[in-house]
Order: structure tokens, then C-alpha cells, then sequence
């Protein structure tokens, strides 16, 4: 007798194959049949005439834990709600483990304000036993982040990294990675990553060689040096001979949307002379990230002390609010958070300035000055059209860059409604537009980013691996989140497995928490 028959399937097995209808059997947590009919008796039958079953989806850039959920929020609802079975965590250069010092975390403050936080662990070992010990609404993984590696060693010191001390972080790396991290991500945007050189990451890479592990790359730039950024990425990729993907890549504002077959023909020429590279992206035209990258890479450098420093200095400011002047335009970036309380989500920068009675450019500094170590923003910056070629490319993953929430509203805090709909989206956007096929897109979501990442028996439907899947509707599934209301679920979702037990039925979660912590070769 089986735990669990789903019947009628319509299979779409993650491979990129064409749809077949069959029934599946599922054991414990695990897939063990596949057939086009099964008569075995089961503790439950699932009826899934007229709809697809697909393997759970695989989210290769996610903030669950930057953003403190899998600890305030463990049931990671809008990730399992949207098809999301595991997530991959240690994203954009910060991570959870391993903490060389007291300073190590500080790389998460700009998503999550640490006050009160209470850690239990130092390396990255004993970080996966701790999480071990928990259950999650879906399987968690994790990177180790650079930024993480390196505040924890420099502290807000950005200088170059001596000899002595680039041994101690490819040490500390390969700790990690023996102790089940799938690799190491940076955040070459962000404050204490912009000075890091070629070297440093050649240096790194050589650990990931060594492992057979890859690294997660955020661009220095993804607006108008993009193409370079892009380079760099492929040439670390191609010396290194490591894999590497870019993270939720991008092409923001307007007059840099012409870069986007530029950005793709590089990818495509370092594709076919063998260099593995690949990127996530997610199929919205607004981007959520911190307020202080909008000032200028020098005011950021050293951390938020020596950035208020500059801020409280007349001349330094009256620099920042000049480059500020010249770099687009602020107005219409929306207040999603701020960690200080004030009573400012939702609303434009604009209409602060009115409210203010200064410029755009002044109330932006008053927000950063004023509103904590957290302050995100929406930005309206993408283009559509670039967006869809990004996502449907065949070297992309779908994946949402954002975090596990509950469906209540917190009235003080929006998030992207990529945290609720990336999936539903990107799925409805290729069943009504047909410019790729509905297996390929599944295969974006699934065997590709498992491949990728080195997640085994996970990804595709075959007896044997894991029972993580996702049952949905073609004609109904699409996104519901907004940025001004993201707290909604999806359409379409009719039910979801992880690891054999049903966390979603009838498109809601349900009170279980099956998830794991996943190692490295584990």
C-alpha cells in the first residue's frame, strides 16, 4: 500500500520532455512508481484530471533568512503558496554562517534589523545543525556570503585584503563547504563588496574549483556599465572554470534597456565556448532594494557610520545631493519598509518632498538619515519587454529574490509581490503568450536550477527522488500580489508536496512544516 496515488496526471517531469498523462505513487518521501495506470491501494487518492503535475519548483535566490522568516516565519507561506519546494538562502554576499566575529551579521542590517537577535552558532556547520533541528515550510539551502566572510574579519574595514588574510577566508570557505554550503555568493554592489578585486574572487574561485561548488554573483552594476558587469561575471567563470550565476539580473532604467541583447549575446557567445554561466531573473518591471544604493558608490563605502558621517558634513552632502541631481530620476521610488518606524510606507518620495517642503533629492538623504539600518524602496526601473526575453532565455532560471511571508498584511512593512507570485506569473505570462513552451518553462523552474546549483534527486519526476511537486491549473494559475496590496496568493495552485506530505491544498498552506535543511552532497 502506497501513502499517497495521485491519479490522472497530466506529468510535466521537469526534463523538458513533452507532457504525458500517467499516475503517480508516492512512499513516505519519496516517488517510488510511475505509470500510466497504478491499481495499487493507498491511504489517499488525488484526482489531478485536467491538471498539470510538475516537480516543486526551485527558487535559486531567495532572502528567507536576511529577512529573518525562517525564524519569524518558518512556514515560508508565499514561497510553498507559489510552487516553491526549496529555496536557496546566503544570497547577494550575506548569509547566516559562518560568523568569524561579532561583526560577521552585520552584512544582513540593510534587510533586517538584528536588534535582540540571538545566534547559537559560529561556523557554518554549526549553523546546518541548528537549522537541522527545525522543520521549514519548504527545504532550505544556503551559500556562504562574502561580505559575511569578510565583515567578519575586517569588520566596516574596507581596505584590500592582505595575503594572510584572503588565506584565512579561502580557509574559512572551504570549512564551509565541508560542512554542506553549495557555494559562495557576493554582493559586489553593496557597500563593502564595491572595492573587491578581480583577484580576491579569482582567489575564492579557486576553493569553488576545488569543491566542485559555484558561485552566486550580484553585478557591481546593473544599469549602465551592465555589459561590463556581465564580463566580469563570464571572465571569473571562464579563468576559474567554475559555474557561476548572476543573480536576478537586470537592466534598469530607460535608457539602458537597449543593453539587454548586448547583455544576452555576451551570455550566449560564453555559453557556446563552454563557460558555465547562468542567471535567475523574476517577471516584474519593479525592482525592491535598499535606498542607500541610490547614492553614490564613495558615500557608501565603510558602512553606514562613515555614510551618516558624510551625510552630516555640508560639503560631502551637497556632493551627494549633486550626484543625486544627475542620476535620474528619485521621485516615484515608493517607501516599502524603514526599521526606525516611521510613517512613511507606501508613499513616493515625491510626495514626502511636498509633505517636507524640499526636494526629492534632500528627502531621500532625510529618509536615509532618519528611517534605520533597513530602508527599502520599489523603483518602477524595468522594461517589460526586456524582462520577457531575460526570463524566457534558455540559460535563465525563474526565481523570486525574495522571502517567505505570511498572507496577514503588516501594515508597516510592503514586500515585493515576487514574494507571493513569481512562479504563477512567469508561468501565466508563457501559457498566454506561447513564446516558449509550457515544458521548457517548467524545466526553467525546476531540473535547470537543480542541475545548476548541484541539488540532487530533486528537480525532476522519477521514481526514486524526492516527493516534492506541485499540482496546478493551466487555466486558471496567475499571480494576485501587488506592490500596493502584495499580501494575496496566487490563483491556480491547487496543491503542493514536500517531501511527500501535502503543505498546500486547495491553494492554501496548511499547518505543516515538512521542509529540511539540505547539505551539500547530502
Amino acid at each position: 500500500m502506497y501513502s499517497q496515488i495521485i491519479k490522472n496526471a497530466l506529468l510535466i517531469d521537469g526534463s523538458g520532455s513533452p507532457e504525458r498523462h500517467c499516475d503517480i505513487a508516492i512512499q513516505d518521501d519519496k516517488i517510488v512508481a510511475i505509470a500510466d495506470k497504478i491499481e495499487t491501494s493507498s491511504h489517499e487518492f488525488i484526482d489531478a484530471k485536467g491538471k498539470i503535475v510538475a516537480p516543486g519548483f526551485i527558487d535559486t535566490q531567495n532572502h528567507s533568512d536576511s529577512y529573518w522568516q525562517l525564524f519569524d516565519n518558518p512556514s515560508l507561506n508565499s514561497m510553498i503558496a507559489q510552487g516553491y519546494t526549496t529555496v536557496f538562502t546566503g544570497q547577494c554576499g550575506a548569509s547566516l554562517a559562518p560568523l568569524l566575529s561579532q561583526e560577521a551579521l552585520l552584512s544582513l542590517q540593510k534587510w533586517h534589523n538584528l536588534e535582540g537577535t540571538n545566534i547559537n552558532w559560529q561556523t557554518f556547520g554549526e549553523f546546518a545543525g541548528a537549522m537541522s533541528e527545525r522543520r521549514f515550510g519548504c527545504n532550505i539551502a544556503s551559500f556562504v556570503g562574502y561580505s559575511t566572510l569578510r565583515r567578519g574579519l575586517k569588520g566596516d574595514n574596507t581596505e584590500p585584503i592582505t595575503n594572510e588574510e584572503l588565506k584565512a577566508l579561502k580557509q574559512a570557505l572551504h570549512n564551509a563547504i565541508d560542512q554542506g554550503a553549495f557555494g559562495l555568493s557576493t554582493g559586489l554592489a553593496y557597500s563593502h563588496e564595491v572595492r573587491t578585486s578581480d583577484l580576491e574572487l579569482y582567489e575564492l574561485a579557486e576553493v569553488l574549483k576545488a569543491t566542485n561548488t559555484s558561485m552566486s554573483i550580484h553585478l557591481r552594476d546593473e544599469g549602465e556599465s551592465v555589459v561590463e558587469s556581465v564580463r566580469e561575471a563570464i571572465a571569473i567563470a571562464q579563468r576559474a572554470e567554475i559555474p557561476i550565476k548572476i543573480s536576478h539580473l537586470k537592466i534598469c532604467g530607460s535608457k539602458n534597456w537597449r543593453m539587454t541583447s548586448e547583455v544576452l549575446a555576451e551570455l550566449d557567445n560564453a555559453w557556446h565556448q563552454g563557460v558555465r554561466i547562468h542567471y535567475d531573473a523574476y517577471p516584474y518591471t519593479s525592482i525592491w532594494q535598499v535606498l542607500y544604493k541610490y547614492l553614490p558608490t564613495w558615500a557608501i563605502q565603510g558602512g553606514r557610520h562613515v555614510m551618516l558621517n558624510h551625510l552630516h558634513n555640508p560639503t560631502q552632502r551637497n556632493k551627494i545631493l549633486s550626484y543625486l541631481n544627475e542620476h535620474g530620476d528619485i521621485k516615484n521610488l515608493i517607501i516599502a519598509s524603514t526599521s526606525a518606524g516611521l510613517h512613511v510606507t507606501g508613499k513616493s518620495i515625491g510626495k514626502l518632498a511636498a509633505d517636507m517642503e524640499v526636494s526629492s533629492e534632500e528627502a531621500l538623504l532625510n529618509i536615509v538619515e532618519n528611517g534605520g539600518s533597513e530602508i527599502s524602496v520599489f523603483d518602477n526601473c524595468l522594461d517589460e519587454g526586456s524582462v520577457a526575453e531575460l526570463t524566457n532565455h534558455p540559460l535563465s532560471f525563474i526565481a523570486t529574490d525574495g522571502a517567505g511571508f505570511p498572507l496577514k498584511s503588516q501594515r508597516d512593512k510592503l514586500v515585493h509581490p515576487r514574494c507571493f507570485g513569481t512562479a504563477p506569473k512567469f508561468l501565466r505570462g508563457v501559457i498566454d503568450s506561447g513564446k516558449i513552451s509550457l515544458p521548457e518553462a517548467i524545466r526553467k523552474l525546476t531540473s535547470a536550477p537543480a542541475a545548476a546549483m548541484g541539488l540532487s534527486n530533486r528537480g525532476t519526476i522519477k521514481a526514486g527522488n524526492f516527493a516534492d511537486l506541485v499540482l496546478f491549473d493551466p487555466q486558471t494559475i496567475r499571480d494576485r500580489a501587488t506592490t500596493s496590496n502584495p499580501y494575496q496568493y496566487a490563483e491556480g495552485i491547487e496543491a503542493v508536496w514536500v517531501n511527500g506530505k501535502i503543505a498546500v491544498r486547495n491553494g492554501r498552506p496548511v499547518e505543516i512544516l515538512a521542509g529540511k535543511f539540505i547539505r551539500k552532497n547530502t
